[in-house]
């Protein structure tokens, strides 16, 4: 066995990986008791990045052996091959012996999360960053957390640690975009004018600087941020532009009312790859201004798609209402009532939306169904004039 699984650490050394391999086994299979030749597989496959190889052999190595330096081999091959739920064994038992482990918290972390135990993950990758205060990547995670949480504060907390600890601008940037979140626009501005003065070249700095006063755009019908959100992006840079540069260009177009312009720039927009998702939404925006409801129906559709269910479940029902309503005005009362059911399935259940689902049911030739939804459409308001539209169709 030994000199088998010399030969096979040789060829492996030497990059022959057919021949380690094939010696490995061999020790393997000579010694089935013992942990090196297992434990060596291990090693190569996860030089060869093939994960799932890698973790079997861990996973054999640490039935002989279990030492936390092996249990958390064992989960890093296993978290990276897609299996997250499987490392959350091995490293609660890191945990469990060492309470100091704070590469194994952070793991832990990324691993709840992916298996949707976001309150586990905050508490894995508080403790991570307790641990290892310098622990760069978990205090992003935590920060990401944080936001989609909602806990603006506690976000701006990392995001500020972050910059103490890393000076590049884009840790500047990523504070600004939490001030634009909170509301903080003009603090948002200052923190980017004072990073533009370092190098107002920054590509990265002029685009956070455009969604800022887009963002005012937005919120207060400012056209006049549009439109100095505009003269940010037209005066960047256009060789090599992304598709979220130009995303930005066409949403700045369409708040300052060039509807045209801003449907042809957003539609370039989704043709550059790699494409912004968020492309999709400003374009649905757009064409259906522009009465191009075919266009903004797919638009919204490729959204929902890319997105999926990280998406939260109030933004998909309300982007599924508004693709039953454009499916109405289409004449296709099949995909409307789809949409529709959809919506009210994601929690839109006010009358209106009842009473839309039950016109499109009746269009679609589903009577039945049109009288459900009319009636949970009458009780939920009787008096609500959609409702009353619709009850003299639905017979």
């Amino acid at each position: 066995m030994v000199a088998h699984l010399r030969r096979g650490e040789a060829y492996r050394a030497d990059r022959r990986v057919d021949e380690a391999v094939r010696d490995l086994l061999d020790a393997a299979r000579l010694a089935p008791d013992s942990t090196a030749p297992a434990l060596s597989l291990g090693d190569l496959y996860d030089g060869e990045r093939d994960w799932p190889r890698a973790a079997n052999w861990y996973g054999q190595a640490a039935s002989r052996l279990e030492t936390p330096a092996l249990l958390y081999r064992l989960a890093l091959a296993q978290y990276r091959s897609g299996a997250a739920a499987a490392a959350i064994d091995p490293l609660e038992r890191i945990v469990a012996r060492d309470d100091t482990a704070g590469g194994a918290y952070y793991l832990l972390g990324l691993a709840y999360r992916d298996t949707r135990r976001p309150e586990e993950a905050l508490k894995a990758l508080e403790r991570a960053v307790r641990i290892a205060p310098s622990l760069l990547p978990a205090r992003e995670e935590l920060a990401d957390l944080y936001r989609t949480q909602g806990r603006a504060v506690d976000e701006m907390a990392q995001l500020q640690a972050l910059a103490v600890l890393d000076a590049r601008p884009a840790r500047t940037v990523a504070i600004a975009m939490a001030e634009t979140r909170m509301g903080q626009l003009d603090a948002s501005v200052a923190t980017l004018s004072e990073v533009a003065r370092g190098d107002p070249a920054d590509a990265a700095v002029a685009l956070a600087l455009s969604r800022v006063f887009l963002t005012r755009a937005e919120r207060t019908l400012d056209r006049p941020s549009a439109i100095r959100a505009l003269a940010i992006l037209s005066n960047a840079p256009t060789e090599g532009s992304t598709s979220e540069r130009i995303a930005l260009l066409g949403r700045a177009q369409y708040l300052a009312g060039d509807w045209s312009r801003a449907e042809r720039t957003l539609t370039d927009a989704v043709r550059t790859a790699p494409v912004d998702i968020e492309a999709f939404g400003f374009l649905a925006d757009a064409a259906e201004r522009l009465g191009h409801d075919v266009d903004a129906r797919d638009a919204l559709a490729n959204l929902d798609a890319l997105q999926g269910d990280t998406a939260s479940a109030a933004t998909r029902a309300s982007r599924a209402r508004r693709m039953g309503a454009i499916s109405l005005r289409l004449g296709e009362a099949a995909a409307a009532a789809r949409s529709f059911v959809q919506a009210t399935d994601l929690g839109i259940v006010d009358a209106p939306t009842l009473a839309l689902l039950a016109q499109a049911r009746w269009q679609a030739g589903d009577r039945s169904g049109a009288r459900a939804a009319l009636a949970r459409a009458v009780t939920a308001d009787g008096h609500n004039p959609d409702v009353a539209r619709v009850a003299r169709l639905v017979k």
